[in-house]
C-alpha cells in the first residue's frame, strides 16, 4: 500500500513539472546512406554510413512562459549512429539553457561557434557527408592550421540580438577553464532581405603559445532559378594559416534540387608552403514529403604535393593515405526529420 502511495505520489509529482512547462518536444533525424570512398593509396571501401544528408541527431527542446513577455528555454542535443545503433550517447552537439524576451537571447552552455555557424549556413551540403566542404576546415583537412578550426565550445555564454527586420547579430564568450583551446571570443553579424542574405563573423580561441584567430565572410542571391552563394574564410595562428573560399549553386527541379559546390584551400605551416587542395561536389536531392528525402552526392578532392585532404572527415580505411593524393566518394541515402 505505503509503494503504491508513493509511487502515486511522485507521478503526480512528475506531472506538475511537466504541465508548468510550455512545450517541450522530441526532434532528430535519421539518415543512412550507401556509401564509396577511395582515398589514395589507402584504397577504398564501400559501407552503409550515418548522416551523408544531414547530422543524424536526437534531441530535446522546451520552452517555457514566464509571463511579461520573457521566457527560459532549455535545448539538449546528441549524434546518433543509425548504421549500428551507435555507442556512448552524450549531449555534445548543443546543450544550452536559455533567456529570452523583448531584449534578445542569452544562451549558457555548448553550442556552435560564430565562424562555424557562418561557414554552414552557406554549406548547401549541411555540413554532412562526401560533398560537405567543413572537411576542408582546420586541421581536419591537414593544411597547416595550429588546431581545428571550432565547430563548437563549452562553457560559453552567448548574446543573440532580438528581431530586428533583418537583421541578426550574436557575441559569444567561452571559459578556458585551465585548459588551452577552451577559452575563446566570438562574434557574428549578418542580414537578409528577400533574395540577399549577407554575413560576417569572428572568433580567437587561446591556445597557449599563439592564438588561432579565424574570420569569415559571405552571402547568397536567389535569383529564382538558382541560388547562388560564396563565403571566405581566413584562419592563422602564429607561422600557421589557412585560407578558404567556398562558391555554391542550387537549381530548383520540381520536388528536387541538383547542388555544386567548389572549395578551395591554401594555407602555410612553419617550414612547409603550398598546403594546397580542391574539391568539388555534386549532389540531387528528391522530397518524397516534408520530412522525407533521398539524396545523391559525389565529391572528388586533388590535393598539392604537402596536403592529404579527404572527402569526409576520417577516412574509414585501413593504412595511411599520402600526401598529394587524389580523394573521391559517392553515395546514396535516404533522410528522415521528425
Amino acid at each position: 500500500m505505503k509503494k503504491s502511495l508513493l509511487a502515486l505520489a511522485a507521478l503526480t509529482a512528475f506531472t506538475g513539472v511537466a504541465s508548468a512547462q510550455s512545450s517541450v518536444t522530441l526532434f532528430g533525424i535519421a539518415d543512412l546512406a550507401l556509401r564509396s570512398t577511395k582515398n589514395g593509396s589507402a584504397g577504398d571501401v564501400k559501407t552503409l554510413s550515418h548522416s551523408g544528408g544531414a547530422t543524424s541527431r536526437l534531441g530535446f527542446r522546451g520552452v517555457e512562459d514566464l509571463g511579461g513577455g520573457m521566457r527560459a528555454g532549455f535545448w539538449i542535443e546528441g549524434a546518433l549512429n543509425p548504421d549500428d545503433g551507435g555507442t556512448g550517447q552524450n549531449w555534445q552537439r548543443r546543450s544550452t539553457v536559455s533567456l529570452m524576451g523583448g531584449f534578445g537571447e542569452v544562451r549558457l552552455g555548448r553550442d556552435y561557434t560564430p565562424t562555424f555557424l557562418n561557414w554552414a549556413t552557406l554549406d548547401i551540403f549541411n555540413s554532412a557527408g562526401v560533398a560537405t566542404s567543413s572537411v576542408m576546415r582546420g586541421t581536419k583537412a591537414n593544411l597547416g592550421t595550429a588546431a581545428t578550426t571550432e565547430t563548437r565550445v563549452s562553457n560559453s555564454i552567448s548574446y543573440f540580438l532580438p528581431a530586428m527586420g533583418g537583421l541578426s547579430g550574436q557575441v559569444q564568450v567561452s571559459a578556458g577553464e585551465g585548459v588551452a583551446g577552451n577559452k575563446a571570443l566570438g562574434a557574428r553579424l549578418g542580414y537578409a532581405a528577400g533574395p540577399i542574405t549577407v554575413s560576417a563573423a569572428f572568433l580567437k580561441t587561446e591556445l597557449g603559445a599563439d592564438d588561432l584567430k579565424t574570420i569569415s565572410f559571405g552571402g547568397s542571391f536567389n535569383a529564382g532559378f538558382a541560388t547562388f552563394g560564396g563565403i571566405y574564410e581566413k584562419s592563422d595562428a602564429g607561422t600557421r594559416d589557412q585560407k578558404l573560399i567556398s562558391l555554391t549553386v542550387s537549381v530548383p527541379v520540381g520536388a528536387g534540387a541538383f547542388k555544386g559546390q567548389y572549395t578551395k584551400s591554401s594555407g602555410n605551416t612553419a617550414t612547409v608552403d603550398g598546403n594546397d587542395a580542391k574539391m568539388f561536389g555534386l549532389g540531387y536531392v528528391y522530397s518524397l514529403s516534408k520530412r522525407t528525402t533521398l539524396y545523391a552526392n559525389y565529391a572528388n578532392v586533388n590535393n598539392g604535393d604537402n596536403t592529404k585532404a579527404f572527402v569526409v572527415s576520417q577516412p574509414p580505411t585501413t593504412g595511411a593515405m599520402l600526401n598529394g593524393e587524389k580523394s573521391t566518394g559517392y553515395e546514396f541515402g535516404v533522410r528522415h526529420d521528425f
